[in-house]
């Protein structure tokens, strides 16, 4: 692998002392695009060609507790864009609030930020969510114009997701309407999207993505999850940085399968679907509907049927989903 991009220079690699905080992302990220100023040893150890990289603390280690780090990532990338961008975080608030403040501070379509814990972790509507060490705990950005809405993307992403762990470990992952990917019922990654407009236009998507892979389910401390992990599944740890690189490929494809095809982007999510046939309760603001899941109009708009009649639910309205088989 190279270590020098077309134009000879290595790839900036920007390091910091543990405990950066997030308001000075920017000022790293905004310093990608200058000539580095760091010994050629770490070009060697994390540079590559057409790469940008931002090690910050111990996710750059090779001993990382995380078990991504930016050598076994950027050797195995084979995207376009996702990723190519890459910022490794020892700890933050939230890769998404990380996400915000370098996306507008600069950060290229396809940036990733991962992070090997958060300690302000969220799901959907704020909800709660517990990042351990082992886990994958990551952030896309996305700038360029997508042709799907928002509310579509977390079930795209999950399809991903869940194609990715079914390809490497042979896990029967399935999608979860509106934005998991479970196994067997149990949860194993969520995922979230959140816009950020500047006046009447969008300016960037942040996709979150969240998968329990290298730590034991009981350190997520919360009995209302069903949850399971990856290494539970598998028995014994998995490659979390070969899963990074799969699930970027995946989503990578299926947005462009998502402007060029779009029903067949429907019936792949069909084939990897756990919700059809079982009956969910979705609440919305002004009401509860109780019904059974029968198909997806769209990756964000499911078709229910409850007392005979049909119903088509848009994930943007609903607050919560519940699944009661």
């Amino acid at each position: 692998m190279s270590t020098t991009r077309s134009g000879g220079k290595p790839p900036p690699i920007i390091s910091s002392k543990p405990g950066i905080p997030v308001d000075v992302l920017g000022e790293a990220v905004s310093k990608l695009n200058q000539p580095a100023q760091y010994p050629s040893e770490m070009h060697k150890s994390f540079g590559c060609a057409y790469y940008d990289c931002v090690c910050l603390d111990r996710m750059g280690d090779a001993d990382s507790t995380s078990g991504c780090t930016a050598e076994p990532i950027l050797n195995q990338l084979k995207t376009k864009q996702f990723g190519r961008t890459l910022i490794l975080l020892d700890e933050c608030a939230s890769t998404n609030d990380a996400g915000r403040k370098l996306a507008s501070n600069g950060a290229p379509h396809g940036s990733l930020i991962l992070a090997a814990t958060q300690t302000a972790g969220r799901g959907r509507h704020g909800r709660r969510w517990v990042s351990p060490l082992g886990g994958i705990w990551m952030t896309l950005i996305l700038k360029s114009p997508i042709t799907l809405p928002i509310e579509a993307l977390p079930l795209v992403g999950a399809l991903s997701v869940a194609d990715s762990i079914h390809n490497q470990l042979g896990i029967d992952s399935r999608v979860r309407w509106p934005n998991d990917v479970v196994v067997h019922g149990s949860k194993v990654a969520g995922l979230i999207a959140e816009g950020h407009q500047r006046g009447n236009s969008l300016e960037f998507v942040l996709l979150g993505i969240g998968v329990n892979a290298n730590f034991e389910s009981h350190e997520i401390h919360d009995r209302t999850i069903d949850a399971v992990t990856l290494m539970e599944l598998n028995n014994g740890r998995v490659d979390s940085s070969r899963l990074v690189c799969n699930i970027l490929l995946e989503l990578e494809d299926l947005l462009t399968l998502a402007a060029s095809n779009p029903p067949q982007l429907l019936e792949l999510l069909r084939g990897r679907d756990y919700s059809t046939g079982r009956t969910i309760k979705v609440a919305m603001e002004d009401k509860v509907i109780e019904g059974v899941f029968v198909d997806y109009e769209s990756p964000n708009m499911a078709v229910l049927s409850s007392k005979g009649q049909m119903f088509v639910v848009d994930s943007a309205s609903a607050i919560s989903v519940d699944y009661s088989n």
